[in-house]
């Protein structure tokens, strides 16, 4: 957010500086109701499996866990207020620890966004939108909500769940995905077969189900089951998605949301469980999988191989013949001619959500030509 000149205001014994626009929006108090939480949707579809070891099978799917891949949040102004968080510029890292060289909220804007009348992008280091902020109506009440591009910054979900605990935040929204890269659960056709034959009913009437099919273009199927607003389930080819149309890389996701139910701050610490628990078909299938949290940095470098792989397909289609003609013209000049006349400063679009600037060069030696890489330890 753009630096402000300052009024004087003071809450709890604070003496803080604003402007008198934020002075203006930061003054008053909400109408806040506390915002309970309950075990909600986790209950719902059946006990967790229990967590195995044997088979080849389990072995290979217990690697890692689920990740939180969206998060919306709620929290009433007023708290913010008495806890001294009264600069939006901050929000970020006083609820996610978010650090403003990572992720940070743009400039606040008289645009409506949901039900709050100014609202606000959330861009990472590269300038890419990760989120969206908004304030201003709404019960008095401010709204994060982040991307998996800006949840993969967040390095201490506990904290979170502290600190929404403390401002009485409510989670209005929650993705939780798992990466089943090598495709040990089958494709998204066999999931489609078992949501057709009732796997996902659960006591009452059937969820809805809708099923995208890429009709062998190898762009990716797409399963839903449920329905925004109240539960779903996605289960997606992640890896044609991302350009491979040979990739077995199938993610599974549901999607909490808080408006007919709450949804636990609970599921940000232990999202296979909540992930696991939304649906009965899940906790069966998914009950080798480990617990805990997914590591970042293996999805960095599965996002990196399956981008770049079709990146290289697409540089041989394309410029392919065109690089054939430097060689031939210049030998072994050409590196040198290509980073005179050809090269420029930015990363190619299909890579600003895999990994940060810094990170891109060593994930793609090393996924691509792990011959000529150092492994990459962060």
């Amino acid at each position: 957010m753009t630096a402000r000149d300052f009024a004087d205001i003071k809450s709890r014994r604070m003496h803080v500086a604003l402007s008198e626009r934020e002075a203006s929006f930061w003054s008053g108090r909400a109408a806040g109701v506390a915002h309970p939480f309950s075990a909600g949707e986790a209950g719902k579809g059946g006990a967790v499996g229990p967590v195995s070891n044997t088979g080849q099978k389990s072995q290979m799917a217990a690697t890692h866990g689920a990740i939180v891949d969206f998060l919306t949040v709620v929290i009433p102004r007023a708290r913010l207020i008495d806890h001294g968080v009264t600069r939006v510029s901050l929000l970020l890292y006083n609820v996610f620890g978010l650090s403003p060289s990572d992720v940070r909220i743009a400039e606040v804007q008289v645009k409506r966004w949901q039900f709050y009348r100014e609202s606000a992008y959330i861009v990472d280091a590269q300038g890419e939108v990760v989120g969206r902020y908004g304030e201003g109506g709404n019960g008095d009440t401010i709204c994060i909500s982040l991307s998996g591009a800006a949840c993969r910054f967040v390095k201490n979900w506990w904290t979170v769940t502290k600190k929404l605990e403390l401002h009485h935040g409510r989670i209005s929204r929650c993705d939780l995905a798992y990466d089943d890269y090598e495709g040990v659960f089958g494709d998204v056709r066999v999931h489609e077969r078992a949501a057709l034959n009732g796997a996902f009913r659960g006591n009452g009437a059937p969820p809805t189900t809708k099923f995208l099919d890429d009709h062998g273009s190898g762009k990716g199927c797409t399963l839903y089951v449920g329905q925004k607003g109240h539960k779903q389930c996605c289960i997606y080819e992640k890896g044609k998605q991302l350009g491979v149309a040979e990739s077995p890389w199938v993610r599974f996701e549901a999607r909490l949301y808080g408006k007919h139910q709450q949804v636990p701050r609970e599921a940000l610490i232990n999202p296979m469980k909540y992930l696991r628990g939304a649906y009965g078909y899940l906790t069966t299938l998914l009950a080798s999988v480990a617990h805990g949290a997914a590591c970042r940095i293996e999805l960095a470098k599965r996002t990196v191989e399956a981008t770049g792989h079709a990146m290289k397909r697409w540089a041989r289609r394309q410029i392919g013949p065109t690089l054939h003609v430097l060689w031939q013209a210049f030998g072994e000049k050409t590196p040198e001619f290509l980073r005179e006349h050809v090269s420029r400063e930015g990363l190619p679009a299909r890579f600003k959500r895999a990994c940060t600037a810094a990170q891109l060069p060593a994930y793609i030696r090393e996924t691509m030509w792990p011959e000529e890489a150092q492994p990459c330890l962060s």
